[in-house]
Parts: structure tokens; sequence; C-alpha cells
């Protein structure tokens, strides 16, 4: 089952990278007469920039939070166990 969900958190991850993968340059060679002529085109981008920007801030804001949870569990929970036991009461 950990392994299914490791394989969809993965499949979503590389289709949300592709999206935000910066412009593909292409360039075509166009015969006009002897001469060769060379075109760039451009493709933007799926998303805007700012839609980047803020997935990004979100991301890191959603892993801070688990980190800080496994933090808080392995850290912060565990009881306290005394160690120093006092003396016994001597009375003279």
């Amino acid at each position: 089952m950990k392994g299914n969900m490791f394989f969809y958190f993965l499949a979503i991850s590389l289709v949300i990278s592709a999206i935000m993968t910066p412009e593909a340059e292409a360039r075509r060679k166009i015969l006009k007469g002897r001469r060769t002529v060379t075109r760039t085109y451009f493709r933007n981008l799926l998303i805007p920039a700012w839609a980047v920007i803020l997935l990004v801030g979100i991301g890191q804001v959603i892993i801070g939070a688990i980190f800080f949870l496994i933090l808080k569990k392995i850290i912060l929970d565990p009881p306290l166990t005394g160690l120093y036991a006092p003396p016994p009461n001597i009375e003279a």
C-alpha cells in the first residue's frame, strides 16, 4: 500500500514538474532561394510565474509543517524520565 502511494506521489510530482519546465525553444530552418533562414520559436509556460511562486511557497509550508510534526513527535512528545533519585533520609 505504501509503495503504491509512493508511485502516485512520484507520478503527480513528475506531472507538476513537467508543467513547470522552462520555455521550450525550437529552431526551424526555412529555405528561401539560396539562403537558409533560421527561425526560433518559443513556447510559453502553461502556468504563469506568479502561480509557480505560489505553489513553491505552499509546498515549502507543507514540508515545514510535516518536518515540524515529525520532530515534535520524536523530540518533544516522549515523556521525561527522571534519572535522579534523592538520597534516602538518614535519621540520626
